[in-house]
């Protein structure tokens, strides 16, 4: 997702696209968001501005009107598990890397059980994720010991390590909606 971040460029007509960084309750950069979700974040209680853009946007409703933030605190904090970051020279297991690719050939998109080294293990190829797709038998079989070029064959998508921040992030989402009041638009205590 991308988001504006001139404030040079907000109009009434598209600052619901800007993006505003979330900060936990400890005041720990968590993610950003859009500015629609961050309002609804101010609007319910659930968080506060800390920083605003600047020149000053505001945005209003019929009973209502805020600036528009650029920075906004969780009241309540989010518990994070610790974070292992993976990138493409993190090792990678052969059930990882079948579900990652969603058990499609990375060759010809048919079913795959088996894992395929880009380039070969016996070319000091890595079990890593950039290094790893999944592959069908045949597709297997027929690139062998080569690289793909040297086999004649294309890969449909470049491999690249897991990305589970999304996942992540909407689980947090999903936590802060079920401690909202209905009706009340404010949080349970």
């Amino acid at each position: 997702m991308s988001f504006q971040r001139a404030a040079a460029n907000i109009t009434p007509d598209n600052w619901i696209h800007s993006g505003v960084l979330v900060l936990n309750a400890s005041y720990e950069a968590l993610t950003e968001i859009g500015a629609e979700r961050a309002v609804v974040l101010l609007v319910s209680g659930a968080a506060e501005s800390i920083a605003n853009r600047e020149p000053h946007f505001p945005v209003r409703s019929k009973h209502l009107e805020i600036a528009l933030p650029e920075t906004i605190r969780l009241l309540r904090y989010v518990h994070l598990e610790h974070r292992v970051f993976v990138h493409d020279e993190s090792r990678a297991t052969l059930a990882g890397v079948l579900r990652r690719d969603r058990n499609r050939c990375g060759y010809c998109a048919g079913w795959a059980r088996t894992v395929d080294h880009i380039r070969p293990r016996s070319r000091g190829g890595p079990n890593t994720w950039g290094n790893l797709i999944a592959a069908c038998a045949p597709c297997n079989s027929r690139k062998a010991d080569r690289t793909p070029e040297e086999a004649g064959m294309r890969l449909l998508w470049e491999p690249k390590a897991p990305n589970d921040i999304e996942k992540k992030q909407r689980r947090i989402w999903k936590s802060l909606s079920a401690a909202t009041t209905p009706g009340t638009g404010g949080i349970r205590t």
